[in-house]
């Protein structure tokens, strides 16, 4: 929920920023080792399971994120193509506008194989890469198809024509897209069989609906080949031996390359442990079976030699589960060789933890000494935000004059609100920074009182709707707003936290996507936002 307070509700606060920070650092740091060193020489047997437990959490938590990060792109791909149908821009009946849309698209995504858009009509647009090339077709609803090659957007090289048995309603992508209760979510489909690649794979899917056209259904997916998954998670690395992979709810593995590659070419692409045995990773899949399929959990087995960890990544019942089996020792060897080794390490990383707290500390004094306090007093917020005045603007700060009103025609103006919050979103999707409203350019503190609110609880009303309608209530979490006087005139300050998801600014019926760039924000295009995505 988002902070919203005035002076008067605010008590002094004994210690600064800066102090509470070390005071905070040096508790977490003593209380994690020295309950570390406690629980080693104590809790026992106890100690090894519980730090079997937490050693795998965090390996699957690592695994997981580095597959979604692989899915990442993807989704947010299919996002921004959603909201170009629901604007009406995309046409079925135009190919050639379809192709010069979706090929930049398909060129920043290197693992995506096709991409496929369908409505309930049965009329569908195919696009594909090919070595020297792309790929479309174009199919109405009575099956008639038009193959084109093309060389790049715009230069069509070869088109036939013809009929194709394809109906893209009976795909499991658009059913399942058009079931999912959220109509913004992406589903993504079990492994399947592509029509027209003839290879295995998923396919993440999103539904829209075109203005003007009530009662018909599109559905855009991209193919993602199940090589190309299977082969990004052999390349993580879990401990030394240990070994990441993917199961259906039954406890049907995902085969790994090697696997695929080294059996006959009609294996299916997902096996039950009984079916083959493939080592540690299907004996993992029966213990977990046998377990009663428990998620996020830790599984034994090999005499409590290997452990094994599963979570689901969507529904568990119906979805693929991600797992991750490890030898015991390759967590728990040191521990169990050397009980003084633990005991060293622990003093060690005290003495190295209090070092760089202090560092740390020290480093980020000046930061934190300009930081207004949402918890200090009157004096000592005017006090801090004059400080970050004299600092002046910078990627993480920035002044406006007003909330809402335009000093030039001394009217309320959209441009002056839309202003500030391409900084606020900006913020939230850089490293996060503080917004001062009622400071100049020049920074001169000039107070809000041109905006006319008939008192603090409606500018903060208005600051909170505001946010509601351009960014969104989801991201009011990460703002902090604080309305106090400073030099006799009334300051609003925002304090930005960095968002965990990408924030869009809503205006203009257009969603825009913005960074900090120096101590202005800027619009970044689909292209950059997906590139700028990709490695933040």
């Amino acid at each position: 929920m988002m902070w919203f307070s005035k002076t008067q509700r605010r008590k002094p606060d004994r210690l600064g920023p800066r102090r509470r920070l070390l005071r905070d650092l040096l508790l977490l740091l003593t209380l994690t080792i020295g309950s570390l060193l406690i629980a080693v020489f104590i809790a026992g047997e106890t100690l090894r399971d519980r730090l079997a437990q937490e050693q795998l959490q965090g390996l699957a938590q690592k695994t997981s994120e580095d597959l979604t990060g692989f899915l990442q792109l993807p989704e947010n791909s299919l996002r921004i193509a959603q909201g170009w149908g629901m604007a009406g821009d995309l046409n079925l009946d135009d190919t050639p506008a379809l192709v010069n849309r979706f090929i930049p698209v398909l060129e920043n995504l290197t693992k995506v194989s096709a991409l496929v858009l369908a409505d309930s009509e049965g009329r569908s647009f195919y696009l594909t890469r090919e070595e020297q090339g792309w790929f479309s077709r174009q199919l109405d609803a009575q099956g008639n198809a038009v193959w084109q090659r093309w060389s790049r957007p715009g230069m069509q090289i070869q088109e036939r024509q013809g009929q194709e048995n394809y109906d893209p309603r009976s795909r499991p992508w658009f059913k399942g897209a058009l079931e999912i209760a959220d109509a913004n979510a992406v589903f993504w489909t079990r492994p399947y069989l592509f029509f027209t690649e003839r290879t295995a794979g998923i396919t993440g899917a999103v539904r829209f609906q075109k203005p003007g056209e009530p009662g018909r259904d599109y559905v855009l997916g991209l193919d993602l080949p199940l090589r190309d998954i299977l082969q990004a998670l052999s390349q993580l690395k879990v401990g030394e031996r240990g070994a990441a992979f993917i199961a259906e709810a039954n406890g049907a593995v995902l085969l790994p390359p090697a696997v695929i590659e080294a059996s006959d070419s009609t294996l299916s692409a997902s096996l039950s442990p009984e079916r083959l045995d493939a080592g540690p990773i299907f004996d993992a899949a029966k213990a977990w079976l046998a377990a009663g399929r428990p998620a996020r959990q830790p599984v034994t087995f090999h005499e409590g030699t290997w452990w094994a960890w599963l979570q689901p990544l969507g529904d568990p019942d119906k979805g693929l589960w991600l797992g991750i089996t490890i030898p015991e020792w390759d967590f728990l060897g040191t521990l169990q060789s050397s009980w003084m080794l633990v005991s060293s390490v622990g003093v060690l990383a005290f003495a190295a933890g209090l070092i760089a707290t202090l560092l740390l500390t020290r480093h980020y004094g000046r930061q934190f000494k300009a930081l207004p306090s949402l918890t200090g007093n009157p004096a000592e917020f005017e006090e801090k935000v004059l400080a970050l005045i004299r600092y002046g603007e910078s990627p993480n700060l920035e002044f406006k004059s007003t909330l809402r009103t335009n000093l030039k025609t001394s009217q309320a103006g959209k441009e002056i609100e839309l202003a500030w919050l391409k900084s606020v979103v900006g913020f939230m999707n850089t490293d996060g920074g503080i917004l001062l409203i009622g400071v100049n350019d020049d920074g001169k503190v000039v107070g809000i009182a041109a905006d006319q609110f008939e008192n603090d609880d409606k500018c903060l009303l208005h600051f909170k709707n505001l946010i509601n309608r351009h960014i969104g209530a989801e991201f009011s979490k990460y703002l902090h707003a604080e309305i106090r006087p400073v030099t006799g005139k009334t300051v609003v300050a925002v304090v930005c936290e960095k968002a965990r998801e990408p924030a869009f600014l809503l205006a203009g019926g257009n969603e825009e996507f913005h960074i900090r760039s120096g101590p202005s924000s800027i619009k970044l295009t689909p292209r950059q936002m997906l590139q700028y995505l990709s490695v933040h």
